[in-house]
């Protein structure tokens, strides 16, 4: 599971550095860093992370307004669920943050589950935290791979929990299950 939480610190350092070089007005910096960040994650997840590949320059007020804001968090891991699936093998849910969570608060974003994908770690489909009703947050939707998903896989291997999503009442019920 090292192996595992290792690639997910290394993909919310990317991330962020690729956030932080957004905000300045260097396009060719800006893509290769997004590349850098799009090569975690498989090709139909690509763009997903509210960034995408710039032809040009945002406006100057956009370098002014946002060029001095500090370095970005990264994102808080909580919890890494090991499973085994037909298809993919072995296949980790990363429950995380959202992007640039803010200090000390610590609430459930998405959920990242990675597998092997032509003998190489990636990403293959991606949850955000929340319901369109505003009810209770939970993980809806999903992007990437279609295949693969939540209702497919069957009871886990191995859980290892880092950290409580203290701030956020439903995603400390959803930490604590066995999922």
């Amino acid at each position: 599971m090292e192996e595992i939480k290792e690639f997910v610190i290394n993909f919310t350092k990317q991330e962020a550095e690729t956030i932080y070089l957004r905000r300045q007005p260097d396009l060719e910096n800006y893509n290769k860093a997004l590349q850098v960040m799009d090569d975690y994650s498989d090709e139909s997840l690509h763009d997903t992370f509210g960034m995408i590949k710039l032809i040009q320059l945002y406006d100057q007020e956009y370098y002014e307004k946002w060029g001095g804001e500090k370095y970005p968090n990264t994102r808080h891991i909580y919890k890494i669920s090991h499973y085994k699936d037909d298809k993919y093998g072995d296949v980790y849910l990363v429950y995380l943050s959202t992007g640039n969570p803010r200090d000390g608060i610590f609430t459930y974003g998405a959920c990242l589950f990675l597998a092997k994908v032509d003998n190489r770690l990636k990403f293959i489909r991606k949850y955000i935290f929340g319901d369109e009703m505003l009810v209770k947050d939970k993980f809806e939707g999903g992007q990437g791979l279609e295949d693969i998903s939540f209702n497919t896989l069957k009871k886990p291997i191995n859980i290892e929990r880092y950290l409580e999503p203290a701030d956020d009442e439903d995603g400390m019920e959803h930490y604590l299950k066995d999922i």
